[in-house]
């Protein structure tokens, strides 16, 4: 019987952890998050995808979250996609919005078939002519009146930009407040196990031991019970990406300044640049390979093109690119960092978070669980290596790239990085346009929610398909011209509608 759910690791991944078990889990079910206290400095900028959407706006919310208070609070701001700069040419670039899906009203071959899009490749069209394209282009919110108009509009999520250290704060607030969460201001330093090697109580620094029935690792990269539960090796990812380092900064909005609703992907000398706006700055880093640069260099690549910009460092990062063999031991369950870590690209981390607590708990947490039943913990750990490596390709796809400029982008577009996967999605998109199917290993396994629309956008901003192919494809479908009809039509509606939104700053002034 699970009474006693113990979370180690505070932050983002812990406390939103915290606020998934108490909203999914009978009254009497008690959740205690040991965690040492955070440091007060300006949180690093984070992205989060529409996954972290669920968590602010579940009803009924357990915590008493709501967007509102959230953005009030934490002056986190609306992400409506990633603007890609410089990656496929430099000095060009292109939109992904996110969730910005559109059933094909033919329904042929199949109402997934994404016809509009494939009308983007036969065309040689940008991704940027569509809503969420153009509110990003024109730095509007998708509020209408005080109200979201994708209430109204299916597939049409949003998610946030966030101040971590501040959210961290904000969900730890609102989950300590429930009767069912406590708080320990403590660190673990080890554990003690069963004879079957199940954990049966934490050892602190200063000598208490928490008991528990399961234990969730929100501890990063140091990974203090997943790692150590019994033997899990590491998988690495090092010879399908090269960044392997980081470098964190900020600057502060000029006056008057607009807010962005994107995060800011822009493609460096030997890695990339990220920037995230919240309602007062910009949180930035710079992700590179330390086989090609070092930080100081890095330091002054950034600080060149960013000359008119205020910048401070605030961390210098390394960190592995890979995953853990396992994601649960015996009654440890790892989330977020301290399962696996690709890369900053894409807001993975945050969205693998969400996503292994809430597929444990809806497809497998029972209150009488038998933790001892190997053939769930196979299967889950299967799933989750299944995401893992699927969210791997899903980068790596990013950076196959034309440009030449720099060794970097030479080795990072070679075909020797692209896992067996890559290589036969890549060799039949040859043929055929991409599909549905393509990225699931059995009907409706895609759980993980990084499928045809997001590859498609990418694809299309990095000039990856080929152009006859897809007009040949809707030609011989018979919804060519419909297609070209359906896209015009689109694209005036949004036209005549763009304007009803709100500018982003006049929306954060309402708060």
């Amino acid at each position: 019987m699970i009474k006693n759910i113990v979370i180690v690791g505070g932050g983002t991944a812990g406390w939103s952890t915290a606020h998934h078990f108490i909203n999914k889990t009978s009254p009497d079910t008690k959740i205690t998050v040991i965690a040492t206290p955070e440091i007060p400095i300006i949180g690093v900028g984070e992205s989060t995808t529409g996954r972290f959407n669920d968590l602010i706006n579940l009803k009924p919310n357990l915590t008493g979250v709501n967007e509102k208070d959230f953005l009030k609070e934490t002056e986190s701001t609306f992400k409506i996609g990633i603007k890609h700069s410089d990656w496929h040419t430099i000095g060009k670039s292109f939109y992904s919005p996110i969730g910005d899906g559109y059933d094909n009203p033919t329904k042929f071959p199949h109402k997934d078939y994404d016809n509009l899009r494939i009308y983007h490749v036969a065309e040689g069209l940008d991704y940027d002519k569509f809503y969420q394209s153009q509110l990003m282009a024109q730095n509007r919110l998708h509020i209408i009146n005080g109200r979201s108009v994708f209430e109204y509009e299916k597939n049409k999520p949003v998610a946030y930009h966030l101040d971590t250290y501040k959210v961290g704060q904000y969900l730890k607030r609102k989950a300590i407040n429930t009767t069912k969460c406590k708080y320990i201001n403590g660190k673990v330093i080890n554990f003690e196990q069963d004879r079957d090697g199940f954990i049966k109580h934490l050892k602190l620094n200063n000598g208490t031991k928490v008991k528990g029935d399961l234990f969730i690792d929100c501890t990063g990269f140091a990974r203090l019970l997943i790692s150590k539960v019994e033997k899990n090796k590491w998988v690495s990812y090092k010879d399908n990406l090269l960044v392997d380092s980081a470098l964190n900064f900020n600057y502060e909005h000029d006056k008057d300044e607009p807010i962005k609703n994107y995060t800011h992907a822009w493609a460096q000398k030997h890695g990339w640049c990220w920037e995230i706006p919240t309602q007062t700055r910009m949180g930035c880093g710079y992700v590179f390979s330390s086989h090609h640069t070092d930080f100081d260099k890095a330091h002054d690549e950034i600080s060149k093109k960013l000359k008119h910009r205020k910048i401070e460092i605030q961390r210098q990062i390394k960190f592995d690119t890979g995953r853990l063999e396992k994601f649960w031991c015996k009654n440890v369950l790892s989330a977020g960092l301290s399962s696996a870590f690709i890369e900053p690209l894409e807001a993975t981390s945050i969205h693998a978070t969400m996503l292994q607590v809430t597929h444990f708990i809806e497809n497998y947490y029972k209150k009488n669980m038998n933790l001892k039943n190997n053939i769930l913990t196979s299967q889950y750990n299967s799933e989750m290596t299944t995401m893992w490596d699927n969210i791997r390709d899903f980068i790596i796809f990013h950076y196959i790239t034309p440009r030449k400029d720099s060794k970097f982008w030479k080795e990072s577009s070679n075909k020797e990085r692209w896992s067996p996967r890559l290589k036969n999605l890549m060799s039949m998109w040859k043929d055929r346009m991409p599909r549905v199917v393509d990225y699931i290993d059995d009907k409706n396994n895609n759980f993980y929610n990084i499928g045809n629309v997001l590859w498609y956008q990418i694809a299309i901003g990095m000039k990856l398909l080929d152009k006859k192919v897809a007009k040949r494809e809707l030609k011989d479908y018979g919804i060519y011209d419909y297609s070209k009809k359906m896209y015009k039509e689109v694209k005036e509606r949004v036209k005549i509608n763009i304007h009803k939104s709100i500018k982003t700053n006049e929306y954060y002034k309402t708060l």
